[in-house]
């Protein structure tokens, strides 16, 4: 199955995988994104370290995603504004940026690490939360919901 992080954008604007591509170039020119149309496999000094997928409401995969997303939330206990907030963003995601981490590096830490700039970068130019799998929600200022 594997270890995947999703960014869940609310905002209009859409996101490319050459976007991707430019903001890990731009934060660290020993990146290599390899892009094949809507997704990328994201390679740092020679490992590994993901596959990228952009989804989006009619592809066949997004609605699935973000409905098996809301139902995990759904099924949390938690503070009923973190809660409310998450849904919500669900509810009105327009891209559903998918990352299968891969740990090329060998590594838990360092991997994940590598991938900090392409969250940063959306984090910085696209209304959203960060969704961690069967751990936590964030947003640009930290932890919004702890699903685990």
């Amino acid at each position: 199955m594997g270890y995947y992080m999703r960014f869940v954008s609310r905002d209009a604007t859409p996101v490319t995988t050459t976007q991707l591509r430019d903001a890990l170039l731009a934060a660290d020119p020993g990146y290599d994104v390899q892009i094949d149309d809507v997704a990328a496999t994201v390679s740092h000094t020679g490992a590994r370290i993901a596959h990228v997928e952009i989804n989006v409401p009619g592809d066949g995969l997004f609605d699935e995603e973000r409905d098996e997303l809301a139902d995990f939330v759904a099924d949390v206990e938690a503070e009923a504004p973190a809660k409310a907030r998450v849904l919500e963003a669900l509810r009105n995601a327009r891209t559903i940026v998918a990352a299968q981490v891969l740990f090329g590096t060998g590594d838990t830490e360092t991997t994940l690490a590598r991938l900090d700039p392409l969250w940063r970068w959306l984090l910085s130019n696209r209304e959203g939360l960060l969704q961690a799998d069967g751990e936590r929600y964030y947003d640009a200022g930290g932890i919004v919901l702890a699903v685990e």
